[in-house]
């Protein structure tokens, strides 16, 4: 959401953007593709990946490209649509290319685990390896003792990077079959199943519950989960008391090719904002100068 929330707020300040992802699980990510010209979404989610097409279809006027290769992608976006800037989707490792701002983002529940580097713990890098960074971001930053331990850690490995704080915000329930949109809050003391196919499918629910949702039942799939018709039977099956099916914009990128009429399932769609006003005018000078 925070790639979403900045090409938004780019384009409103007469920036032309453009998006750089992998193509994670993408038929493209190898040889590399144009999701969306801007104009219109030229791939599949199967040719994309999940997150990068949900990108395409929510930015309109926004090139996306993926690729494994993204030095090259992005010298092909800069050629064919003169972009201003290039926002690259998960590159704090990509180091081929320069880059002019890096964001990290850290999610306040997950934390650093045990402090470990991949395979032996969640850590991608040394944690002093955040220096690096511009700005730091922390996710899912609602006020808790596990919030202020984190931003501890983060001060202590990289004092001198400003260190911004995000959080999620429901702002819209859509119905898959109809595509009609509601308020968030139609969820309201109905019987929900919840499932996803996300990295944190507890934050999820843990959204759901936070607009009155009473979550009787929850299916956590595995991220990036290609969903088929014997998953719908077995929700079907197992769902007969509930009210609503309820999953995520991301999720529905993979379900919408599956046939869903019979079924009474809704997209919660979700924002990121950023707490402190300064953030987006942070970027802009940064990018700027």
């Amino acid at each position: 959401p925070l790639v979403i929330a900045l090409a938004r707020e780019l384009q409103k300040r007469g920036i032309n953007v453009g998006i750089l992802s992998r193509g994670y699980k993408g038929m493209k990510e190898r040889q590399g593709g144009i999701v969306s010209d801007g104009e219109r979404v030229c791939l599949t989610p199967a040719e994309s990946g999940d997150e990068p097409f949900m990108l395409a279809q929510m930015l309109s006027g926004v090139p996306v490209l993926v690729g494994k290769k993204r030095y090259e992608m992005g010298i092909n976006a800069h050629e064919r649509f003169g972009m201003d800037v290039l926002i690259l989707d998960d590159g704090f490792q990509h180091l081929r290319l320069k880059r002019d701002v890096d964001i990290v983002l850290i999610d306040a529940r997950q934390g650093f685990g045990n402090g470990r580097l991949f395979p032996r713990g969640p850590l991608r890098e040394p944690l002093r390896s955040l220096r690096r960074a511009s700005m730091l971001v922390l996710t899912k930053a609602e006020p808790s003792q596990t919030l202020g331990e984190i931003e501890g850690v983060l001060r202590y490995h990289a004092p001198a990077v400003p260190l911004y704080h995000s959080r999620y915000k429901s702002v819209f329930l859509l119905e898959a079959a109809s595509k009609k949109m509601s308020p968030p809050h139609v969820v309201c003391g109905k019987r929900v199943f919840a499932f996803a196919g996300i990295a944190d499918p507890a934050y999820f629910v843990y959204l759901l519950k936070g607009l009155g949702a009473e979550v009787v039942k929850e299916i956590h799939f595995p991220d990036h989960h290609n969903y088929e018709l014997k998953d719908l039977m077995m929700l079907r099956h197992q769902g007969t008391t509930v009210d609503l099916f309820v999953t995520t914009e991301k999720d529905f990128v993979k379900l919408q090719r599956l046939p869903l009429d019979d079924i009474p399932l809704y997209i919660l769609g979700i924002e990121q904002e950023i707490v402190e006003a300064t953030f987006y005018q942070e970027v802009c000078s940064a990018i700027s100068s």
